[in-house]
């Protein structure tokens, strides 16, 4: 009796099954694919550790115990270690390479030849001689020969008699070291431009159609208001600054240095002697002022033409103009404000840096035979 009891009921469940599932209720029925995170590869000395185990006689599962991988692991191993006799990646295909190695220094000559051309002009080159590419192709093989087209830095102008003059200073003081650096006292004029000191650029967050809406904008002055400075530094900080309200010209510039460098020596090296550095402006290299320096017992180093890198003021400038631009002075009272505020706010130990990278200067400029260098 219960034999058939079981029996009508499994029949009654098979009848209420369908036999057929429809759209709906195959619909209902969400399969969840699970997808496996991709493993890293397994390294060619553990290749070669599971053919040995297997070849001494042990098991694949106590192989993969051992070595921490699956069994299926180290199946596929020792199948391809007896197919191939060896563990070593066979090649993978793939698309063949679009040039070849004739072709590729093609291109290396094309870029050399002249290094502004872009992507494009190269390409339109490149097919003149043969080659079939796209313009990705083309940067994809400078990218393989170590090119990147960057943003062209900003130097002075070199002749072969500016880069000999540089040569032969840096040949002649690279005995030198930083306490010997360290009695020079370094001077140089610089204009201060209101606005000045945004060289990498502004950024705003806009949306597209707010691209010329007043706040995000960088507003620009045809004739900046600006003004003429002079100051001094060394490796125990900066000296005396002072806005220069006329042209300089050589009296000019001894009431300067009479008024302003003559205190700054004072107070940083006292009785001791220094050595005082500026550039060959020609009011810096008149006669009155070579006797004006010569009736104070200070010795004058001359600096190579076209040589900011070799004066470490031309990089306190820089900061000095950064400070300032963060200040945001909208006249000439308040940019002249801003310019002793910052001045003073410099401190001693980022001068003393740049007094210490003199000896790497001139190891610059040697190395680059008298060319640009990165400071």
């Amino acid at each position: 009796m219960d034999t058939c009891l079981r029996l009508d009921l499994l029949v009654s469940l098979q009848l209420k099954t369908p036999a057929v599932m429809t759209p709906w209720r195959a619909a209902g029925r969400i399969r969840v694919a699970r997808t496996m995170a991709p493993t890293r590869e397994m390294s060619l000395e553990t290749k070669e550790r599971i053919v040995k185990l297997l070849e001494l006689g042990n098991s694949s599962r106590m192989v993969a115990k051992d070595v921490g991988c699956s069994q299926s692991a180290v199946s596929k191993i020792w199948t391809k270690y007896k197919q191939h006799g060896m563990v070593v990646k066979a090649k993978r295909t793939g698309r063949p390479r679009k040039t070849s190695k004739r072709q590729d220094k093609q291109l290396k000559a094309i870029c050399l030849e002249n290094r502004k051309s872009t992507t494009k002009q190269m390409k339109h080159k490149w097919e003149e001689a043969g080659a079939n590419v796209c313009d990705r192709t083309v940067r994809n093989r400078l990218k393989e020969m170590g090119f990147q087209y960057r943003k062209a830095k900003r130097k002075p102008s070199l002749t072969p008699k500016h880069k000999r003059t540089r040569l032969q200073w840096a040949k002649e003081r690279q005995s030198w070291t930083v306490d010997d650096w360290m009695k020079v006292i370094f001077s140089d004029e610089s204009r201060i431009c209101i606005g000045q000191g945004d060289d990498a650029g502004t950024f705003v967050w806009c949306r597209s159609s707010e691209i010329y809406e007043e706040a995000c904008l960088k507003k620009t002055t045809k004739f900046p208001q600006s003004l003429m400075i002079w100051g001094c530094m060394s490796g125990k900080g900066t000296g005396e600054m002072t806005v220069v309200n006329s042209s300089i010209n050589a009296q000019v510039y001894i009431d300067i240095l009479d008024s302003f460098l003559i205190p700054s020596i004072e107070q940083m090296f006292g009785d001791n002697e220094i050595i005082f550095q500026d550039d060959n402006a020609s009011c810096h290299r008149a006669k009155t002022v070579k006797e004006f320096l010569g009736e104070r017992h200070i010795q004058l180093m001359s600096c190579p033409a076209n040589s900011p890198d070799l004066n470490p003021i031309e990089n306190l400038w820089w900061k000095l103009k950064k400070m300032v631009h963060k200040k945001a002075p909208t006249c000439k009272a308040d940019l002249a404000t801003a310019i002793k505020e910052s001045w003073h706010q410099i401190d001693a130990e980022y001068c003393l840096s740049l007094i210490k990278s003199m000896p790497q200067r001139l190891k610059a400029v040697i190395k680059a035979k008298g060319g640009a260098t990165k400071y």
